[in-house]
C-alpha cells in the first residue's frame, strides 16, 4: 500500500513538472498595482504556487490530526487502566439496596 502510495506521488509530481517545463514562457508577476516582478518564468510560478498549495494543506490538516492523535492517546491511557466504573445495572441494583426496596439476595438469584 505504501509503495502505491509512492508511486501516485511520484506521478503526481512527474506530471506538475512536465507540464511546468512546457510553460517556461517569460510571464509578469503582478502582487499589486505597484509591485510587478517582470520576465519571471512560468515554470517558476506553478512550482511555487503547488508547493504553497501543499504548505497550505499541511497546515490545514494539522489541527485535526493533532486532535486525533490526542484522542487516540487518552482512549490507550484509559485501556490500559482497570476500570473503576461500575456498570449502571450494579448502580441501580446498589441504590436499590441502600433505600431498602430490594433486600440482599445472593448472585444466583433472581426475582
Amino acid at each position: 500500500m505504501k509503495l502505491l502510495a509512492w508511486i501516485l506521488k511520484l506521478g503526481f509530481f512527474l506530471l506538475v513538472l512536465w507540464f511546468a517545463l512546457k510553460n517556461t514562457t517569460p510571464v509578469p508577476v503582478r502582487f499589486s498595482a505597484d509591485i510587478v516582478w517582470e520576465h519571471v518564468p512560468l515554470i517558476v510560478v506553478m512550482l511555487v504556487c503547488v508547493a504553497i498549495g501543499a504548505l497550505l494543506g499541511a497546515l490545514a490538516l494539522s489541527l485535526p490530526i493533532y486532535k486525533m492523535r490526542r484522542e487516540v492517546t487518552q482512549f490507550r491511557r484509559a485501556a490500559t487502566q482497570p476500570s473503576m466504573a461500575e456498570s449502571s445495572d450494579e448502580r441501580v441494583a446498589r441504590a436499590a439496596r441502600q433505600s431498602g426496596a430490594v433486600a440482599e439476595f445472593e448472585t444466583g438469584d433472581r426475582i
